[in-house]
């Protein structure tokens, strides 16, 4: 069994890898898959480094990377770093094993706790976070929410749930109850407190309990009120004192927040200002008070930039020469998104980007009646199809599209205020 580049594109060289693989392995695990990694590890790369504040690795550069034969799925690095996703995996389960290693080494380049003092490894704690955004890739890249096979959170769960937030083992970097409890408290930072993961990872301290009093300021224990919440929502006997096995629900079975969501009185509504393309723009407001089950209501108009300014301090809308309107206004959440929010299209009838408000409503939580009005078909089908006409014109506003994304959250004065916003200018091919 030999190392080999044959067949890699740019012989699998890449601005931060060396790429190469076992030549025992078929040409699927081998050279495609290398290449499928070549293409990807870039961008990747790009999404961990933001997480660390764009740091430097301390490693040299390129990193090499190994692509081995054996069963599925493991890694390693001194470096080098080693891959082995199993044999006949495909390529997510490489990009995920590199996340995998790599966000440690920046852990040991940030060198502020989430790494052992000593340099050895990243502990338990770093384990948990390496586990946490290996997840967060997972999602953001597309492929889903976690790796099979690679949750901790139950192990921990389903044991005597003592303290590894106060009690961090900086030599333990095992997939066990202490990586199991940071994977769960990071996850509980990011998903029920509401920092966002760049957050997190830059409030290292040598403790979890310090990555806690680094983002919120608050030196109380955190561990009581993380371990009862959890107790309050899987707890470990039943009515009779027999033992539960928990197991969290959901798309992440490290993830079971948030918890405790409670649903705000209606009606409300929150205003979220925007730069947008012309044509179609798909936006994405995530937002805890809504649910899948919710009533919505979605308004948009221009506005006037920094020229004219309401009472409250927001700019003043107006009725322009572009036409502007709201279409297929989406609200999402649990059990079919882990995300609560509301998902609408904007058309912008218009030759350039324009200044575009727009009004998010909550009318109700839940329907008061659910009706059908004859069949319940599949979207796109009809009970007289013959009777469509060939030639129908094609959807207003089809073709390439604008993504926009927000955030709301609670402004800790009784408020809500958009705490992200994220706008890709660039089209993209529509669904």
């Amino acid at each position: 069994m030999t190392l080999t580049t044959t067949g890699l594109t740019n012989g699998g060289r890449t601005a931060h890898y060396q790429i190469q693989y076992d030549d025992s392995l078929s040409t699927a695990d081998g050279r495609d898959r290398a290449n499928g990694l070549i293409a990807a590890c870039e961008g990747d790369y790009s999404m961990m480094a933001a997480w660390f504040g764009n740091i430097a690795l301390t490693v040299g550069i390129p990193v090499t990377v190994n692509i081995s034969p054996g069963g599925y799925a493991s890694a390693g690095w001194g470096p080098p770093i080693r891959v082995t996703p199993g044999n006949g995996s495909g390529v997510d389960v490489v990009r995920y094993l590199l996340v995998a290693e790599v966000t440690e080494m920046f852990m040991l380049a940030q060198n502020r706790g989430w790494f052992a003092s000593d340099g050895s490894n990243e502990g338990s704690a770093g384990e948990g976070l390496s586990r946490v955004l290996s997840a967060e890739f997972f999602r953001k890249a597309g492929l889903g929410y976690n790796l099979a096979g690679f949750d901790t959170a139950g192990i921990w769960l389903n044991s005597d749930r003592a303290d590894f937030v106060n009690n961090v083992d900086e030599h333990d970097h095992a997939p066990d109850v202490k990586s199991g409890c940071a994977t769960l408290f990071i996850n509980y930072l990011s998903y029920q407190l509401g920092y966002s993961i760049n957050r997190v990872v830059a409030a290292a301290a040598p403790t979890l309990a310090g990555v806690y009093r680094n983002l919120t300021g608050d030196a109380t224990d955190p561990f009581p009120a993380f371990k009862a919440q959890l107790d309050r929502h899987f707890p470990r006997t039943d009515a009779a004192g027999n033992p539960v096995f928990s197991v969290v629900p959901g798309p992440n079975p490290d993830n079971p927040y948030p918890l405790d969501v409670s649903y705000p009185e209606v009606p409300m509504a929150v205003r979220i200002f925007w730069r947008m393309n012309p044509g179609r723009n798909v936006v994405n407001v995530n937002w805890d008070a809504l649910s899948a089950d919710s009533i919505i209501m979605v308004s948009a108009s221009e506005y006037n930039a920094a020229s004219q300014e309401l009472p409250n301090g927001s700019d003043q809308r107006f009725v322009g020469d572009a036409s502007v309107t709201v279409e297929n206004v989406t609200p999402h959440g649990p059990p079919f998104d882990p995300n609560h929010g509301v998902t609408y299209v904007v058309n912008v009838a218009w030759g350039a980007p324009l200044n575009i408000c727009t009004d998010i409503a909550l009318i109700e939580n839940s329907p008061q009646a659910v009706v059908y009005v004859g069949p319940r078909l599949a979207s796109g089908t009809s009970a007289h199809r013959a009777e469509s006409s060939p030639s129908a014109p094609a959807a207003v506003g089809a073709g390439p599209a604008t993504f926009h994304e927000a955030t709301i959250a609670d402004d800790g004065r009784g408020g809500l205020t958009v705490t992200k916003v994220d706008t890709t200018l660039e089209a993209r091919a529509a669904d």
